[in-house]
């Protein structure tokens, strides 16, 4: 196979696909590496839960979407499916990293978090917090912390049930772009979260209701790992800073809807010990970062594929960017089918 079949190969891929299979695989590796030791060594408690049955999962959905593409490849349905399918890659690579981090760097920096913020406030914002913990107040913080599942792809996907899909093509990129560069920024800087870090300094305890959302955020938790690495940056933070800001540029009356929720979600991450302040300040500093750089990528990735006679996503290339950095997309009509 010649050097030009090899990048036809990698260039049919989109660009949030590739990055995807860069983080997807090693991750994936480590996951299976991490579930042997444990088996091997004997550790006592579910340190990795659910690993190998999230791959398992992850691996029957993307061999029932290819086989569908093959059979139904005119099906709207299954176009729609491509669509959605990296944000369901980008929650398993996020549990792998929860898994995995540790494998990958020992060197933890969350004494240094916790010494910004006690530098920086002369307290623990999250202890402090305790002062203001009821069971009310814990279930309307889980309420605010649980949407966020939906809250990330929320733009896109009115913007896709709209048709405009452009302005799709740029909230969706600009979304994963800011995954991807938070989740190589857990691993160059693994911390974790205040709940285990700081835990002999919490008296008052976070339960909520039965059956309420406390208790399905905390089932969450449960399912990662007891030495858990990811709290630098919030995604949290920085992914549903993104989402507000297509909204604002193409879906405004989403906007003022999503806009309390995404405030509610902030605060609930020093409320629940999820984050230190650091981390949300990291997150605010890296969402306008991945909404400039995931346009540029996008664009060079697509003049790419049309080099190597492959047909672009819709609405991906330089013709998407108008008005110079930072200006939205406009619409057009678009006649090429996905690649």
């Amino acid at each position: 196979m010649s050097p030009r079949a090899h990048w036809t190969l990698v260039f049919r891929l989109r660009l949030e696909e590739f990055v995807a299979a860069l983080f997807l695989l090693p991750t994936t590796w480590l996951t299976l590496t991490a579930h042997a030791y444990v088996a091997r060594e004997g550790i006592q408690g579910a340190r990795y839960p659910g690993g190998t049955v999230r791959l398992g999962v992850a691996l029957a959905i993307i061999a029932g979407l290819w086989a569908a593409r093959r059979r139904w490849p005119a099906s709207r349905l299954v176009q729609g499916l491509r669509e959605v399918l990296p944000f369901l890659t980008c929650i398993l690579i996020y549990t792998n990293l929860h898994d995995t981090i540790g494998f990958v760097n020992p060197h933890d920096v969350h004494d240094r978090l916790v010494a910004f913020d006690q530098w920086l406030f002369g307290l623990q914002p999250c202890v402090w917090a305790q002062q203001f913990i009821t069971r009310g107040r814990t279930e309307l913080m889980s309420f605010f912390y649980v949407n966020f599942a939906w809250l990330a792809p929320s733009t896109p996907v009115i913007l896709l049930a709209l048709g405009r899909r452009r302005a799709f093509r740029a909230a969706t990129v600009g979304i994963l772009t800011c995954f991807f560069m938070g989740y190589f920024l857990y691993v160059l800087f693994p911390a974790a979260p205040p709940r285990l870090v700081l835990r002999s300094q919490f008296t008052v305890s976070l339960a909520g209701y039965p059956q309420g959302f406390a208790g399905l955020g905390q089932g969450a938790i449960d399912l990662l790992p007891v030495d858990s690495r990811a709290a630098f940056p919030s995604l949290h933070t920085a992914v549903s800073l993104v989402v507000l800001v297509f909204a604002w540029r193409h879906v405004r009356t989403w906007f003022w809807l999503a806009l309390p929720l995404v405030l509610g979600l902030w605060v609930s991450t020093i409320y629940l010990r999820h984050h230190y302040v650091a981390d949300l300040l990291a997150g605010w500093a890296l969402a306008p970062l991945a909404i400039w750089v995931a346009p540029r990528l996008d664009a060079w990735w697509a003049l790419r594929q049309r080099a190597l006679g492959v047909v672009p996503a819709l609405g991906a290339g330089p013709e998407a960017e108008t008005g110079g950095a930072g200006a939205p997309p406009t619409e057009s009509a678009a006649t090429s089918s996905p690649a």
